[in-house]
């Protein structure tokens, strides 16, 4: 089975546990029925916590295909990842096509990108940008520079959900935020260092 076929699924079945709370909480008028209306409401606002992270994974898997489709042409061999990520996601075998590993001169890096300053040693060994006109490769620097401050920003801010969040759900989903922007964040710096003129 297609792994966004498992997302739809989870998300249904999320909506159907959640109609079936919200039955139950009807029925629950008593103050004897206080204690378990307390535990049915926690309950009920998980199903409504999965089922929305079912729906954002399931519209980032429409929205990241239609743009990858869209600028897979003109095709060059360095796109081959990005050919074979939509081919995966075509037969099921990945939910978010993009670039599930990153292509390195000494090989593959798979799904778990390295540390920041591991991260920065191998790309620093990577093969130069090509060569575009000065004008073209200053905007790039002042642009990657740009989005290497947002990445820090958000950064921080899921470092401070992190630390704030109660919600066991919402500290994993934030560490895993944390962790892959530092890891956008040390790609884009090899890249800016590429750039400088």
């Amino acid at each position: 089975m297609a792994l966004i076929e498992i997302i739809r699924r989870a998300k249904e079945a999320e909506e159907d546990a959640l109609k079936e709370y919200k039955e139950i909480l009807k029925e629950l008028k008593s103050p004897e029925d206080a204690e378990l209306k307390r535990v049915i409401l926690r309950l009920a606002v998980d199903k409504i916590f999965h089922k929305e992270l079912m729906e954002a994974i399931e519209r980032a898997y429409k929205e990241a295909s239609k743009l990858l489709r869209e600028h897979i042409d003109p095709y060059y061999p360095e796109l081959e990842p990005i050919k074979n990520s939509i081919a995966q996601a075509d037969e099921g075998l990945i939910l978010i096509p993009g670039i599930p590993s990153l292509v390195i001169p000494t090989g593959t890096l798979g799904y778990k990108i390295p540390p920041e300053d591991i991260l920065e040693e191998i790309l620093s060994t990577s093969p130069e940008v090509s060569i575009m006109p000065r004008d073209k490769a200053e905007k790039m620097q002042k642009e990657i520079e740009k989005l290497i401050r947002e990445e820090r920003e958000m950064e921080k801010s899921y470092e401070s959900l992190e630390d704030l969040a109660k919600h066991p759900v919402i500290k994993d989903i934030a560490r895993s935020l944390l962790y892959n922007e530092a890891q956008h964040r040390a790609i884009l710096k090899a890249i800016s260092k590429k750039f400088k003129i």
